[in-house]
């Protein structure tokens, strides 16, 4: 039975890629599985694939869950929307990361060793799914004694002496107050070569 191989790299690095073997008869969720699998994004969030042309312009929606008229990856095989020996998909995680996956071969036997999809082939490191220095309100603070700082200072039961041992609570400076009153005055690898592959 052949295989599709595709190609799949962030939209913005494309230094950073994996190759990916898949039946044709396997569904858009098994795609969006191993992407994410390859990559080591958890998979917790919405995604979509759009089906693309050579210039990357979205076609055809297909979603994790259903919207409209839109077919669901669960549903759908790939090869019911694979016409192009060349065929561009899109792959959206998260309304934030985007990857372009490109056919780059259609390898004619797949070996019964395998489990597919199958990561055929890693190279370069991918970004942190969530950053390390995107942190919030309570920054410095261990989890738990944020957590609880925050919870209690909403309850009203937690004492001056208390906020005072925690860096950045407590003790409004006189440039606090000034800008409280300014507050109030204003409202406030390798070479890739796939193609020539078996």
């Amino acid at each position: 039975m052949p295989l599709y191989k595709f190609k799949v790299y962030f939209e913005d690095n494309e230094d950073v890629y994996r190759v990916i073997e898949i039946k044709p008869g396997q569904t858009f969720t098994h795609f969006h599985d191993v992407i994410l699998q390859s990559v080591g994004f958890d998979n917790q969030h919405d995604a979509t694939f759009f089906m693309s042309d050579d210039l990357w312009r979205k076609g055809q929606e297909i979603n994790k869950q259903k919207k409209g008229e839109n077919p669901v990856m669960k549903d759908a095989k790939l090869n019911a929307f694979i016409n192009d020996p060349h065929q561009k998909i899109l792959f959206v995680y998260d309304g934030q990361w985007w990857f372009n996956c490109e056919l780059a071969g259609i390898v004619m036997t797949e070996n019964p060793a395998t489990d597919y999809p199958n990561i055929f082939k890693t190279s370069g490191k991918p970004p942190k799914q969530y950053a390390a220095n995107d942190k919030k309100f309570g920054e410095g603070l261990e989890e738990d004694e944020f957590e609880y700082i925050a919870r209690n200072l909403l309850a009203g039961d937690v004492s001056e002496e208390e906020l005072k041992e925690h860096e950045g609570f407590g003790d409004a400076t006189d440039d606090d107050e000034n800008s409280e009153e300014e507050d109030d005055e204003l409202g406030g690898d390798e070479d890739l070569s796939l193609l020539d592959e078996d």
